[in-house]
């Protein structure tokens, strides 16, 4: 699998975006951001990107991941992170990125910390 597939769902205010396959350079069809916008149009604001099955990311990847935080917030929202694989971690924290996209565990362990109140 040389793409992103992206499955979406809700669980109570989260909305959940499963990423499988890559997100890198090479992808002609990018799918994060616009999938994004089109839960911000319907007024969602709170997103969790689940990277499971996400088997490669390059800088390119990251990239769309931060230009999705920034979209986000400037709106009022919030973006989280799940399953974040020990390499994609490395690249974050040596790039003080993990600081803005913060990785809350398993999915389970993120849906209850961002619907705490």
């Amino acid at each position: 699998m040389h793409w992103t597939d992206i499955h979406t769902r809700h669980r109570g205010p989260v909305t959940v975006i499963e990423l499988r396959g890559h997100l890198t350079l090479g992808d002609d069809d990018r799918r994060l951001m616009p999938e994004v916008s089109r839960w911000l149009d319907a007024g969602h604001r709170v997103f969790l990107l689940n990277l499971q099955h996400l088997s490669l990311v390059d800088s390119t990847g990251v990239g769309e991941m931060v230009g999705v935080y920034t979209r986000v917030t400037k709106l009022g929202g919030n973006v989280k992170l799940c399953h974040v694989s020990p390499r994609l971690q490395e690249i974050l924290a040596s790039t003080r990125l993990d600081e803005v996209l913060e990785s809350l565990g398993s999915e389970d362990e993120a849906v209850a910390r961002m619907t705490q109140r």
